[in-house]
This record gives structure tokens, C-alpha cells and sequence, in this order.
């Protein structure tokens, strides 16, 4: 009657011992992950990543911009958000590893409170619904992606 549970218990064992060890693994870091996910107001846009870079060749930084200070790049909505509202105004910098950053956009790294005529001018600052058509739109155009008003829905679901 024991014998019967010892490879019951062997299995169990070399299980167990897989599951220990792949907790114990650090993460891998994807190079390029595989996907974003874009709500918005014309439909959600499922965003590859890796078939852009993979098999269309892109760089990062051919979208992303290179130069704010950050070794990855940051969601576009830490730069271009829906609105310049107070919740962006207070919580936008926490995207961001580096004070380098605030330079993008700031004369100088600010501190705990901003006067407004040091706050740089949104104006200039497309909101992210017109950085993300721009972007896309001007590349898809360049490159022959779906292009025109005939071809949201190739990008945004209904």
C-alpha cells in the first residue's frame, strides 16, 4: 500500500521544487513589450508594439522621445495627457526616474510650488488624442499604413 504513494510523492516533490525555483528567478525585462492598450473617446486602439519594432523595424525612439532623461521610455499620457488639469499638474512627475525630465518641458527642475509664469506653456504641448494622430497618422502616411478618415476603424474598435 505505501509503494503506491512514493511516485505520487516524487512528483509532487520535483513540482514543488520547479515551483521554489521559478519564484526564485528574477523577472525578465521585455526589450520591447508586446502590446499597449489605448482607451479613448473614438474606440480602444490595441497598439503592437513588437510588430512595429520586430517586423517593421522602428526604434523606440523612432515614437518615444530620446532625450527626456529616462534609460526606457515613458507612457505618452506622463507628457501628453487627456488635459492639462490639476490632476496632471500634481501627479505627472511621478512618471518619470529623473529630474533630467523636468527639462523637457520645464526652464528649471521645480520645486514644491510653481508660479504660473514659470510653468511652461501647454500650448505648445499637444494634448495626447493629438500627439498620438499626429505620430500615427504622419507615419502611417510616410509608410503606407492605414491612412484617412476611411481607416480609423483598422486601428480603433467599435
Amino acid at each position: 500500500m505505501k509503494q503506491r504513494y512514493i511516485p505520487i510523492t516524487v512528483i509532487v516533490a520535483i513540482l514543488a521544487a520547479l515551483a521554489v525555483a521559478g519564484g526564485a528567478m528574477p523577472e525578465q525585462a521585455q526589450v520591447v513589450p508586446a502590446r499597449t492598450v489605448m482607451d479613448n473617446n473614438g474606440g480602444r486602439v490595441i497598439f503592437s508594439h513588437r510588430i512595429h519594432a520586430d517586423e517593421y523595424g522602428f526604434e523606440c525612439a523612432d515614437c518615444h522621445h530620446d532625450d527626456i532623461g529616462q534609460e526606457r521610455p515613458v507612457s505618452c499620457g506622463s507628457c501628453h495627457p487627456k488635459a492639462f488639469d490639476e490632476t496632471f499638474r500634481s501627479e505627472h512627475f511621478k512618471a518619470f526616474s529623473s529630474e533630467d525630465a523636468c527639462l523637457r518641458c520645464h526652464d528649471d527642475v521645480p520645486g514644491e510650488t510653481l508660479a504660473e509664469e514659470d510653468r511652461p506653456d501647454t500650448g505648445n504641448i499637444p494634448l495626447r488624442a493629438d500627439a498620438f494622430h499626429a505620430q500615427c497618422m504622419d507615419c502611417h502616411e510616410e509608410n503606407g499604413g492605414p491612412y484617412g478618415a476611411e481607416s480609423c476603424y483598422q486601428c480603433h474598435a467599435r
